[in-house]
């Protein structure tokens, strides 16, 4: 819903700014609904039984992706023109993506995970790994010439901070809830765990709706369909958080 990006600031994007405030409320928000008993249950990367196969088809859908990208598969669209149609060689790509998966299940990575573990425990752990990825995104952006410090005429980012700021808001909230921010979820889905899979399945059907409805962000702005889609998303994500509270569920089942 929001153009901004929590890495844009190593490019000199404060929109960014306004996002990753958004962020870490969200993350406070989430926080409040923890410390109140909220609990989706063991997850299901612990089941065993026929369950332990379905772990598997987050990898093969990967592979299938993969192969359908490299041979140009009927079945999938690609864009002609605008950013989507800017990317590098698919196996320059995949060798950088399989390295930095590989760094980021090794880490642990995870933006909302690190912001929940200050606010939690006073951590650093996760937010020390982000500060390097910072550093090194601040690092190319300075060597290829493509730092540019402002808020108007990024790539890609609106000056709708208020937007900015709610729509990184609800991504804080639900990555709290969904015990990852989505790259963390990836990973998860890697691993075997079939309700972050899910999660990702969810995260790219909401991406294709948003696109269907005009309820995407650009450098335009955030359309009046994406402002009701993210006040709707932070009103569900909270009924969520206050309908999975251990306490009720206790109550409701004596």
């Amino acid at each position: 819903m929001s153009a901004a990006r929590h890495p844009a600031p190593g490019g000199g994007d404060l929109n960014g700014i306004t996002g990753l405030a958004g962020f870490a409320a969200g993350i406070g928000g989430g926080i409040v609904f923890l410390r109140n008993g909220f609990n989706l249950g063991r997850s299901s990367a612990y089941k065993g039984g026929a369950g332990r196969f379905s772990g598997y088809l987050a990898v093969a859908a990967a592979i299938a992706l993969v192969i359908g990208v490299a041979t140009n598969a009927a079945w999938l669209n690609f864009s002609a023109k605008g950013p989507g149609s800017q990317h590098a060689p698919v196996f320059f790509s995949l060798t950088a993506g399989i390295v930095a998966g590989a760094l980021a299940w090794r880490t642990r990575m995870c933006l909302s995970g690190g912001i929940r573990d200050f606010l939690l425990v006073r951590d650093t752990y996760l937010l020390k790994v982000y500060a390097v990825i910072f550093a090194a995104a601040l690092a190319g952006n300075l060597a290829f010439g493509t730092f540019k410090l402002g808020f108007a005429g990024q790539p890609l980012a609106h000056t709708m901070h208020l937007w900015n700021f709610l729509g990184l808001f609800l991504t804080g909230l639900a990555a709290t809830l969904a015990g990852g921010c989505p790259l963390r979820q990836l990973i998860q889905s890697g691993e075997g765990n079939t309700d972050a899979m899910f999660t990702v399945l969810g995260m790219l059907a909401g991406a294709g709706i948003s696109h269907g409805l005009n309820a995407a962000a650009s450098a335009a702005g955030v359309t009046a369909a994406g402002q009701i889609a993210v006040v709707a998303g932070i009103v569900m994500a909270t009924m969520i958080g206050l309908a999975f509270r251990e306490t009720i569920i206790a109550q409701a089942e004596a």
